[in-house]
């Protein structure tokens, strides 16, 4: 242990290092957040907060003091579990010469995280280990999502490999009929799940019981009264979550009654030397103004949000599109609602996150809301993500209407960028989710992003199906790398639109392998750019499209010539003359972000 000199010694040494760093005293205000702090400390380098949450009720502080200089919170690198939402309002906000930043200490990656670990693995059987959780025994917690050394696990399903075909289903869409024999007694009250995959969405519903050919549903199985979106003979079904389901190394269960993880241990694996996280904290930060007073000037750079809780909610899940979910496609029976986000900003003006990650998401990642102005999402890594990537239009809650637009015109996202990031891995629990979705919003800017590996479409924009003009216009699409997506379900692209979107660009895309599984449903193909219902006012240009399962543009129920059309390359491959690379080139990650991002 240092004795009390060698510790002012190396705290004076410390504090120089940041000075020359960040300037001279009286430049900015500084708090400091580390994992050995103390929220009794005064937030100094030397003596710093222990949580983030106390430094920002010292800064709020601050700013109720009057803010006369920018304010920075640095904090230093490690683990800083969540046991609530962390939550920023309009009291918490800088302005535009004093902006409020979190930022992670120089060298050091700070993670904010709304998991806990699992420690205490004990041997079971050949492969198989298990915890236990008593607050799961207790009725306390519940997970579906775990993941071990930052890589996300799978739960126990049958058939392992392949897929089950649903032969017959019944009025109300509960009850299925398989094409083969399910060789397991009943799964009813045992928290096992059957997955419908549908053209372009999938349903997820707890087993109510089961027999060897019928699989009886608690909620029904799809977005009823669309077929393309409700179960129906020949698509494909498969179970999730019962033990005997867990045969292949890395697959696990949870036993909500016992309180029991197992996990299927690699060969001569032991779990005790992993880290094993699974999620508590649905959602880990949010951002929320009001309408006449938003939260304004609150960044932050280079943090780490990971582990957000989703669990299925009790009326199950029932995909419609782009992470969108309900009960029936027509009146007075519809409700629809969006996936949770991790991170949620509403009435949120000039706000910004650079060079952060947010991963291993339970449902959706980011999502900018009623309200949010300016807003900037830069250079940053969104992976592992459950449902979309990142949300602009996030309605406040329920709607009656898909295609509902805002009732105040105050509530529209307006000018909103997302430039340089890395959005891929998208969609890991709500397959027809995407890696960026923007509806409902103005001059929203989407360029230089490298977007890849999605089961469904990359980056949707509109979502109105047909020609009624809407607060969807001047979105801007331009430069974005777009590749390996629709690698499960159907009916979608690299670019996906809807409706009538007056001033709209998509630029300069360099779009390429897109996929169609071997048991994707439906009859529609896949392509570089779909320009679905109502789709109209774009101005296409300088896009390079090859690699497509289907042809490289298509449109439904709207035409060519609703679009303008300047110096695009379809089909054209690298290995071919007169293949544009000066355009590919420029698509994409720019410097620095390409390196740091490792595109």
């Amino acid at each position: 242990m240092l004795d009390g000199t060698k510790h002012t010694i190396l705290v004076a040494i410390l504090a120089a290092v940041i000075l020359a760093v960040f300037g001279s005293v009286g430049a900015e205000t500084s708090f400091y957040v580390a994992t050995d702090g103390s929220d009794s400390n005064p937030g100094t380098v030397g003596r710093p907060f222990a949580t983030i949450s106390r430094a920002r009720n010292a800064v709020r502080k601050k700013i109720k003091a009057g803010l006369n200089e920018p304010v920075t919170v640095f904090v230093r690198g490690g683990r800083y579990q969540l046991d609530d939402t962390l939550i920023f309002e309009p009291e918490d906000s800088g302005n535009t010469e004093c902006p409020v930043t979190y930022k992670a200490f120089p060298g050091e990656t700070p993670i904010v995280s709304g998991g806990r670990v699992i420690t205490g693995w004990q041997k079971s059987g050949d492969n198989l280990w298990t915890a236990q959780i008593a607050d799961v025994r207790r009725g306390k917690w519940y997970f579906r999502q775990l993941y071990a050394d930052g890589k996300r696990l799978a739960r126990g399903r049958y058939p392992e490999d392949g897929l089950l075909r649903i032969k017959a289903v019944s009025s109300d869409v509960r009850t299925i009929d398989l094409d083969k024999p399910l060789p397991f007694k009943d799964l009813g009250g045992r928290d096992a799940e059957i997955i419908v995959i549908q053209n372009w969405s999938i349903a997820r519903s707890i087993i109510e019981s089961s027999q060897t050919l019928r699989v009886q549903a608690k909620t029904p199985l799809g977005w009823v009264g669309h077929s393309a979106t409700t179960a129906s003979p020949g698509k494909p079904v498969y179970l999730e979550n019962v033990i005997e389901f867990v045969r292949s190394p890395g697959q696990w269960h949870l036993d909500r009654k016992t309180g029991t993880v197992t996990w299927f241990a690699e060969k001569n694996a032991n779990p005790n030397d992993k880290t094993f996280i699974a999620p508590r904290t649905e959602k880990l930060l949010s951002i929320k103004g009001v309408v006449d007073k938003p939260v304004r000037n609150l960044r932050f750079h280079g943090i780490v949000f990971e582990h957000s809780q989703w669990n299925l909610p009790e009326g199950g899940y029932a995909g419609i599109q782009a992470g969108y979910n309900g009960t029936k496609n027509k009146p007075p029976d519809e409700f629809e609602k969006t996936l949770p986000v991790a991170i949620e900003l509403q009435y949120a003006a000039d706000c910004e996150f650079i060079r952060c990650r947010i991963r291993h998401t339970g449902a959706s990642g980011i999502g900018l809301g009623a309200g949010c102005l300016r807003n900037r999402i830069i250079g940053c890594e969104i992976a592992d993500i459950g449902g979309n990537g990142i949300h602009i239009g996030l309605p406040k809650g329920p709607i009656a209407t898909l295609s509902q637009d805002w009732d105040d015109d105050r509530d529209i996202p307006v000018a909103n960028e997302v430039s340089n990031c890395h959005i891929h891995h998208c969609a890991a629990e709500s397959f027809g989710a995407v890696g960026l979705f923007a509806a409902f919003s103005k001059n929203t800017r989407i360029s230089h992003n490298h977007v890849a590996d999605m089961p469904y479409t990359g980056i949707s924009i509109g979502f109105r199906w047909n020609t009624t003009p809407t607060s969807q216009s001047h979105c801007i699409v331009e430069y974005n790398r777009i590749h390996d997506v629709m690698t499960r379900i159907a009916d979608g692209g690299g670019i996906y639109t809807l409706g009538y979107q007056p001033g709209t660009i998509l630029r300069g895309n360099h779009i390429y392998n897109v996929y169609r599984s071997s048991y994707a449903h439906g009859g529609a193909p896949n392509n570089g750019i779909f320009f679905d219902e109502g789709s109209k006012g774009f101005l296409v240009e300088d896009n390079v499209i090859y690699n497509t399962s289907g042809n490289p543009i298509r449109f439904n129920q709207n035409k060519k010539e609703w679009h303008t059309w300047r110096d695009n390359r379809f089909g054209v491959k690298p290995d071919e003359p007169n293949f544009p690379k000066a355009t590919v080139n420029k698509a994409g990650l720019q410097e620095p972000y390409r390196k740091a991002l490792s595109e």
